[in-house]
């Protein structure tokens, strides 16, 4: 025969209040879900972009400066007659611990390309030691230490003479001067450093040719005016002046600049105001 069932109810379903009341205290929150084991030994990474990009370039950095140091040591200077790394510390007056300082060092090229960051690595020295040998390799380097005679100082500095340097001006170097002057507008700034390149002479010769060819015809074949007045005043002058600034003049020689014949008319309604012993 059939057996009729009735319809559980959520009395029925429901655990029993001692169990749920141990899950619930088991469970903290309800997110607190039970952590698999392998996602426990193997936890999720993410990857930081801004750690990776200083990473790189700290990395780009430190080959960066191993090429340069390897420049450096190439195109090292040699070290002067019969000096070593001891030799050097000593002559700049290092102090103490040059001996231990110039043990660190295998070859001079070693110790004389090291840079100020380089210098910094160097245990147990003083921060003035460390700027002192820092000075003196940068001089080193650069050839102004230790002295030498003049005449090998100006063999290193000298530079090379400009290739028609001391030579006679001709007409065709007087024409191309006109030309370049002309081209790279003499009138307007300073044009003669590219003037003297392309005619490779002097600056200074360049310009004084120019003016013994253009300058001085052209002032000669006109007249000037030259008018001094106690308009030269200073304008700023109060007491803490103990002393009146003495004025200066420089007046270009009659030779060149011509004077023009005195015309000077005053009008009529000026004339009362005039001084003879000023103006």
């Amino acid at each position: 025969p059939l057996r009729l069932v009735g319809r559980p109810t959520l009395a029925a379903l429901a655990p029993p209040r001692a169990s749920w009341a141990a899950a619930a205290g088991a469970r903290r929150g309800f997110c607190d879900d039970e952590v698999p084991k392998w996602h426990a030994r193997y936890p999720a990474k993410y990857f930081d972009f801004k750690a990776f990009r200083e990473a790189l370039k700290e990395k780009k950095e430190s080959m960066s400066e191993a090429e340069l140091r390897e420049v450096r040591r190439e195109y090292a200077p040699p070290a002067p007659e019969g000096w070593t790394v001891l030799s050097f510390l000593e002559h700049m007056g290092f102090g103490d611990g040059a001996e231990d300082v110039a043990n660190l060092f295998e070859r001079w090229e070693d110790f004389i390309s090291m840079t100020a960051k380089d210098i910094t690595r160097i245990p147990d020295i003083a921060i003035g030691q460390r700027r002192k040998l820092d000075r003196f390799i940068t001089l080193f380097n650069h050839g102004l230490w230790p002295k030498v005679s003049s005449d090998e100082f100006f063999e290193r500095f000298g530079g090379r003479p400009l290739e028609n340097e001391g030579t006679a001006w001709n007409a065709q170097d007087d024409k191309q001067l006109l030309e370049l002057a002309r081209l790279y507008d003499a009138d307007f700034g300073d044009p003669w450093i590219y003037v003297s390149w392309e005619m490779q002479r002097k600056e200074e010769d360049c310009r004084d040719r120019y003016v013994e060819l253009v300058i001085k015809p052209r002032e000669r074949s006109t007249t000037h005016e030259l008018a001094i007045t106690k308009a030269s005043r200073p304008l700023h002058m109060h007491r803490k002046f103990r002393m009146i600034p003495p004025d200066l003049y420089i007046v270009p020689s009659e030779t060149n600049f011509p004077l023009a014949p005195l015309k000077f008319d005053l009008p009529a309604a000026f004339t009362k105001y005039r001084q003879d012993d000023i103006f």
